[in-house]
């Protein structure tokens, strides 16, 4: 018998089983439930009927390899998106040079020195005027990094380096001229309570680096 002949009848064979493991899946009541179960579950079976599908040239996978391929492509499209969606470090690190100290989602901050009459006189203004602020003591070993790129993006040499609603004023003297000027509730607004502001109600917040100031007099030795 020829090599192509015995490929015939093994062809004629397979496709005779698959025939008649079909019609087993159109038996009702119990024996289907049995043999629908014995296929999803037993490894010969499973075997057997990969053997007869590679014969016909096909491919066959059990009702659990279906499964679980769809459950790994579902893992793989959600692991996707949670990476789409993710920042990277490279634009966190983007952000932060974008936006430097400046959080607008915090009314104030303060980068000052505890050891610093004019960040202290700051703080009593924020205080006074009951404003949640964020104060950070640029003498803590772990804020002393933080000196240096706060002069370079503020243009501004002396402490307190001070910020409203993410946007850098400048120093003490900045602070106290704002109160005095009846600004700092509108510069203590978040950009969403500055729209409702009307038009001829709205100005502008200058900042005024200031590289000159000097102890208060109360402060000052011999006083």
């Amino acid at each position: 018998m020829s090599e192509t002949q015995k490929s015939t009848l093994a062809k004629q064979a397979a496709e005779r089983i698959v025939a008649a493991l079909n019609r087993a899946d159109e038996l009702g009541g119990e024996l289907r439930d049995t043999i629908q179960e014995k296929m999803a579950t037993d490894a010969r079976y499973i075997k057997a009927r990969k053997a007869v599908a590679k014969l016909l040239g096909k491919d066959w996978q059990s009702p659990a390899e279906v499964a679980a391929r769809e459950r790994a492509a579902e893992a793989a499209r959600k692991a996707a998106a949670a990476t789409a969606s993710a920042p990277t470090a490279a634009a966190k690190a983007a952000a932060a040079a974008t936006h430097g100290f400046g959080d607008p989602s915090i009314k104030a901050q303060i980068f000052g020195k505890k050891s610093d009459p004019w960040t202290g006189r700051a703080i009593t203004i924020l205080e006074r005027n009951k404003v949640d602020f964020d104060n950070v003591d640029l003498e803590e070993p772990e804020n002393e990094s933080k000196l240096v790129p706060l002069a370079n993006e503020t243009k501004q040499h002396t402490v307190p380096f001070i910020y409203l609603r993410g946007q850098f004023i400048g120093g003490f003297n900045a602070l106290a001229e704002i109160e005095r000027l009846g600004q700092l509730e509108y510069a203590l607004m978040s950009a969403e309570e500055r729209e409702k502001v009307p038009p001829h109600a709205r100005f502008e917040i200058v900042p005024r680096p200031n590289t000159d100031e000097v102890v208060p007099a109360e402060s000052a030795p011999g006083q």
